[in-house]
């Protein structure tokens, strides 16, 4: 749907509500967040429950997951610390608090599976029938007597 088409239909939807007395229901997404992409950030602590902010804003206390963070350089503060990080595109970012400093760990973005490939095996050797009698004659090692049955121990 084009742009005009779901700007006429948010037009609509909110004339229909003014006029049977509903109230307007916030919209979940915007136009605005079109060309934005996403990565992950979780945030942990020693001692847990300590107060963080993102880009000066309170984001929670630890521990703490957001799915969906704004690509891009993001200040983060814990404590009387802060840093500042890059979250990429579907990139999860890891990021502990202890003594002090930040520990931060990045999980790139999963990779389709490459095509499978196709494994070569030996042709199986077709029977022979049954073994020469230079082969029956030798002697059996202690493990193939173990396994046959005629070795009790090995």
């Amino acid at each position: 749907m084009s742009t005009a088409g779901i700007l006429f239909l948010g037009i609509l939807l909110s004339a229909i509500s003014i006029c049977f007395g509903g109230e307007m229901i916030e919209p979940t997404r915007t136009l605005q967040e079109v060309g934005k992409t996403w990565g992950g950030l979780a945030i942990f602590s020693e001692p847990p429950q300590l107060e963080v902010y993102l880009n000066g804003e309170k984001a929670g206390r630890t521990p703490l997951w957001m799915r969906q963070v704004e690509t891009g350089p993001h200040t983060i503060k814990i404590a009387d610390a802060e840093t500042i990080v890059h979250i990429g595109k579907d990139e999860k970012l890891t990021l502990g608090f202890f003594k002090g400093s930040f520990v931060i760990r990045s999980e790139p973005k999963k990779r389709q599976p490459a095509a499978e490939k196709r494994i070569e095996r030996p042709a199986a050797r077709p029977y022979n029938g049954p073994p020469e009698e230079e082969e029956q004659k030798r002697d059996l090692t202690l493990w193939e007597k173990f396994v046959n049955g005629t070795l009790r121990h090995f």
